[in-house]
């Protein structure tokens, strides 16, 4: 009997196909110096990190991925672009976290990691559900999953519906875990005119 995934939650895996170049990484580190601190981690004051002058090009580097996510998709016939909104840096070190949440006011969300280390780091998904049942489960899989995890490494980039759900469990290793995080929403014309749900943004 074949099992149909219906209703997936699209989970957009990449690489940056590049290394950062010495000026951008010292743009980045300047934030180590001006930080708050979150729920279990921290998180640079500035939050809007891409549109420093020297970010230009990692921005657009990322904006194409942005626009691939949404052509592989998304894939609407509605005439939008979407665009990179606010953008911000958050440091983990050893035996921190960041805590369970989602963006608000923003469509898809993206994380690329600039300092991660693949035997230690990942990042965990949840399952959008309001099931309260719990069963005891003999074999892990995407279905009976309430959790999913994702090892990092420097370079990997997420993106993925703002409204999911995703954490960082306690850190370990010795390294510094850093992350550039972003929302993107989009303006356009969506909806029809003759089904009185066209609007403007």
């Amino acid at each position: 009997m074949p099992i149909q995934q219906i209703f997936p939650q699209p989970i957009y895996i990449s690489k940056l196909d590049r290394a950062l170049t010495k000026e951008e990484l010292r743009a980045i580190n300047k934030h180590k110096k001006k930080m708050y601190k979150n729920e279990g981690n921290t998180t640079s004051n500035d939050n809007y990190v891409l549109e420093n002058k020297t970010l230009q090009n990692l921005k657009k580097d990322l904006n194409k991925q942005v626009l691939d996510y949404f052509d592989k998709v998304i894939c609407t016939t509605n005439s939008i672009t979407p665009y990179i909104t606010q953008s911000w840096l958050n440091y983990t070190q050893p035996n921190q976290y960041h805590h369970r949440h989602y963006h608000s006011n923003s469509y898809a969300s993206g994380i690329l990691y600039i300092d991660a280390d693949k035997e230690v780091d990942s990042v965990v998904f949840f399952k959008m559900d309001d099931i309260t049942l719990e069963l005891s489960v003999t074999k892990h899989n995407m279905f009976n999953a309430t959790s999913w995890k994702f090892p990092v490494a420097p370079g990997d980039l997420f993106i993925f519906p703002s409204r999911l759900h995703h954490a960082v469990e306690k850190k370990k290793g010795t390294n510094t875990r850093v992350s550039l995080s972003f929302n993107v929403f989009f303006k356009g014309e969506i909806g029809l005119k003759s089904d009185l749900t066209a609007l403007t943004i």
